[in-house]
């Protein structure tokens, strides 16, 4: 079994605008969760709110600007991001040959084939609104 779901996008956006679309608060709301309840920063805790689908406690672990993020999250809404059952998530970018930005997600440590392929489905279409907010 994988333990991991791996992705791979590229942007006509420069690095910078990707960083700040993955890491700002507000920005991040407009793709990704319907609320982010922090902004991500080096230590950060908060959480990520669906109206479908809950709260899931978040903790930031490593802040690179602009090129790492990694984030830990709760796999059920309402557990504590200090317990088990959390994924590790990493955002990598980088400048494109030519204009624009590689981005590569990767998110580790599911337990679940379950949950790891609700995962891989959740980020196609995560990232798809993600390259739509980045377009608009």
């Amino acid at each position: 079994m994988i333990d991991a779901v791996e992705k791979r996008m590229e942007f006509d956006a420069a690095p910078e605008r990707v960083w700040r679309a993955i890491t700002d608060g507000a920005e991040l709301a407009s793709w990704f969760p319907d609320v982010s309840a922090f902004d991500l920063a080096p230590g950060a805790e908060g959480a990520f709110t669906w109206k479908s689908h809950g709260s899931f406690a978040a903790r930031v672990e490593a802040f690179e600007p602009p090129a790492y993020l990694a984030w830990r999250w709760v796999q059920r809404a309402g557990d504590d991001v200090d317990g088990s059952g959390t994924t590790l998530v990493e955002f990598r970018l980088s400048a494109r040959a030519g204009g624009g930005t590689v981005l590569e997600l990767r998110e580790s440590g599911f337990v679940r084939e379950e949950d790891r392929k609700d995962n891989d489905g959740g980020w196609d279409s995560e990232l798809s609104q993600l390259a739509v907010f980045l377009d608009g």
